[in-house]
């Protein structure tokens, strides 16, 4: 049994564009905060080609995380696919420090991952990935077989 093709691609693509709108969306609230600029914000979320990579990248991953992996109950769907979101994130902002020269990429990841827990981006796609999972799409893998009982469907 697997999750159909058009299920993955719509319940990833709600996870990570939601999540990363929620975490720009209070990002920009805090920095048009009384006293604040918007261009950095701008700059940070908008010009940065590496969220765009990111979002590619994770939901690349979650497409591939629930068409590879058996059916699972919300709440191992949430802890899986949380962890996929979560590495899809630190191996972008590692790769993005690296490509720019950065000493210790892996610190700029970290960094990037407390400011998506600030921002609430983490928050948001663990909720937004316990939501969706329940109407995720399962089939059957192949006519008539049941790939995780290695038999016959309806035995």
């Amino acid at each position: 049994m697997t999750v159909t093709w058009r299920g993955a691609v719509s319940y990833a693509l709600t996870v990570v564009v939601l999540s990363w709108l929620v975490g720009a969306g209070v990002d920009l609230a805090w920095q048009a905060a009384p006293g604040g600029s918007v261009g950095g914000w701008a700059d940070f979320w908008w010009k940065n080609p590496w969220h765009a990579v990111f979002v590619g990248a994770a939901t690349v991953s979650l497409v591939l995380a629930r068409r590879l992996l058996a059916p699972l109950p919300r709440w191992r769907v949430t802890l899986v696919d949380g962890s996929v979101y979560l590495a899809a994130l630190l191996l972008c902002w590692g790769v993005s420090a690296w490509a720019e020269g950065d000493g210790a990429p892996a610190d700029w990841a970290f960094v990037m991952a407390i400011v998506a827990l600030y921002t609430l981006q983490l928050p948001a796609a663990w909720l937004l990935s316990g939501w969706r999972s329940g109407s995720l799409e399962v089939v059957l893998s192949r006519t008539g077989t049941d790939e995780l009982h290695g038999g016959l469907a309806g035995r």
